[in-house]
C-alpha cells in the first residue's frame, strides 16, 4: 500500500483514480535488473541459485518507507517470478502460492547480496513449481512455493 499512495501523492488531481495508479504500478514496475540486479546464476542438482544486488536507490524504498527502507513481501515474490521467467526463457503467469513465510526484513542498506535458490523445479506441459528461499550470508529472509502457470489464467 505504500508505494499505492506514494505514487497517488506524486500525480495530478486529473490521475489520482486507484485503477489508473494500478495500472502505473503494473506497467512501470520491474525488479529484476531495477531493484535487483542480476549478478550470476548457477545450476544447482534440484534447481539453480542466483546472486542479486539490492539497489537501494530504486524508487520503491521512497515510499516503503521513507527514512527506514525496507523490501515489500511483494516485491521479492514478483523478483523470484522474473528471476524464473529468465531462466526458463518464457512468460510464466502466477498460479499459486504457498506457505509464503516472512521471516526476515530485507533493508538495502544492510544486504547488499541476496541469494535466490530455487530447489525441487518441476516442469510440466502446462505449468512449473519451485520452492524458493530468499537468503544472504546470516539471514533467511523469506521461503515460498510458488506454481506458475505458461498461460494466462
Amino acid at each position: 500500500m505504500g508505494l499505492f499512495v506514494f505514487l497517488r501523492s506524486r500525480l495530478s488531481d486529473k490521475r489520482k483514480n486507484p485503477y489508473f495508479c494500478l495500472f502505473i504500478i503494473e506497467i512501470t514496475m520491474h525488479f529484476l535488473d531495477e531493484l535487483f540486479i542480476l549478478q550470476s546464476i548457477e545450476d544447482t542438482e534440484n534447481g539453480f541459485t542466483t546472486i542479486l544486488r539490492c539497489n537501494p536507490e530504486h524508487l520503491i524504498y521512497q515510499a516503503h518507507f521513507p527514512g527506514n527502507p525496507i523490501t515489500p513481501g511483494a516485491c521479492l515474490l514478483q523478483t523470484a517470478s522474473e528471476v524464473l521467467q529468465r531462466k526458463l526463457c518464457r512468460p510464466l503467469f502466477l498460479k499459486a502460492s504457498k506457505n509464503v513465510k516472512y521471516l526476515n526484513v530485507l533493508i538495502p542498506a544492510e544486504c547488499k547480496e541476496v541469494r535466490f535458490t530455487f530447489l525441487n523445479l518441476v516442469e510440466s506441459e502446462t505449468e512449473c513449481k519451485a520452492q524458493v528461499v530468499i537468503a544472504d550470508e546470516t539471514s533467511v529472509y523469506t521461503k515460498m512455493s510458488l506454481t506458475f502457470s505458461y498461460e494466462p489464467i
